[in-house]
């Protein structure tokens, strides 16, 4: 997660107040990954907020933010809108926040960044709120669990706590791909990294894998991650397996293969799953020439696009290089 990088344009822990001056001289609305509250707010609504985040999407906290302001939108609609004269908190430092966190959260959320900037007005906050692995989080002062919902932090249903305590006694697969250039071969030539891992602490056994590769001259083999080689022809190519032994947490099963490229475009498709966890997929589109994906789509996103989507992607780029 990078959401500081996305909105404000800087990684987190480099954002300055002038940034957020800079950021609040337009109109602001917040959004599903983004929140603003103003200084004058009080602790409690910080920690509906981040449980919220941490159970549904993750996002961006801004403490210290203009206060909100309605305005027309069309008819008798209004929007929310902040704008205008930083308000600084009163919140005492980074450390003091994090502490009341592990008071008032649990389970204590893991991976959350806080940008603390200080100055003699007052401090102000920029808090970074991963999608939690471990869900649900409760905010133990009113024992209710938070989602984001319509852009608020709004109370879950039981049937959504019900779904989100039993993402904890799944496994969670994922495929993730990388894709470089070789040294000591020709521009034609790619090595292709795939891990497929579980996010969870339950194990995940009898994990099958399927990868297809679009739009290649050859597959080579590399080291000893295959057990057995891609099948296809003209130019496409596949593999399954399944990985015998249990996948568990710090525990990956890397493949990697090498492939002669057409300085064209390719596609590189991985899927992992198993009874309990269903499916992830991870598609991407490759351009050679540039050493860059041009469009990738995992499961989980919030635009997935279908491997046949994507396919017909290729297929126009290879029309228009035609």
């Amino acid at each position: 997660m990078d959401l500081a990088k996305k909105i404000l344009g800087k990684d987190l822990f480099q954002i300055t107040k002038e940034d957020l001056e800079e950021y609040f001289s337009i109109p602001r609305e917040e959004t599903s990954v983004l929140e603003f509250k103003s200084g004058q707010i009080k602790i409690n609504a910080i920690f509906k907020e981040i449980c919220a985040f941490l159970n549904t999407d993750g996002g961006l906290i801004i403490i210290g933010s203009p206060k909100e302001r309605k305005v027309p939108k069309s008819g008798k609609f209004l929007r929310r809108i902040c704008q205008g004269t930083l308000i600084p908190s009163s919140f005492r430092d980074k450390n003091w926040i994090e502490s009341l966190i592990a008071a008032n959260i649990v389970p204590y959320p893991q991976g959350l960044r806080i940008n603390e900037i200080r100055k003699e007005e007052g401090n102000y906050f920029v808090i970074e709120v991963p999608k939690s692995q471990k869900p649900p989080h409760q905010f133990l002062n009113d024992g209710r669990y938070y989602i984001r919902l319509e852009k608020e932090a709004k109370p879950a249903p039981h049937g959504i706590v019900e779904t989100l305590f039993f993402k904890q006694v799944k496994a969670q697969l994922r495929a993730d791909v990388s894709i470089d250039n070789m040294e000591d071969k020709a521009d034609t030539f790619n090595k292709i990294y795939v891990d497929i891992r579980n996010l969870s602490s339950v194990p995940a056994k009898q994990v099958s894998y399927m990868i297809r590769v679009f739009n290649i001259e050859e597959i080579r083999q590399d080291g000893n991650s295959l057990t057995k080689p891609f099948k296809g022809n003209n130019g496409n190519f596949e593999l399954q397996g399944v990985f015998e032994d249990s996948l568990m947490d710090e525990k990956t099963f890397p493949i990697r293969f090498n492939v002669m490229n057409k300085q064209e475009p390719f596609i590189v498709s991985v899927m992992a799953w198993n009874r309990e966890a269903g499916i992830f997929k991870n598609h991407g589109l490759f351009d050679p020439v540039n050493c860059q994906f041009i469009e990738t789509y995992k499961t989980g996103d919030r635009e997935e696009k279908s491997l046949e989507q994507l396919y017909t992607t290729l297929q126009d780029i290879r029309n228009n290089l035609s």
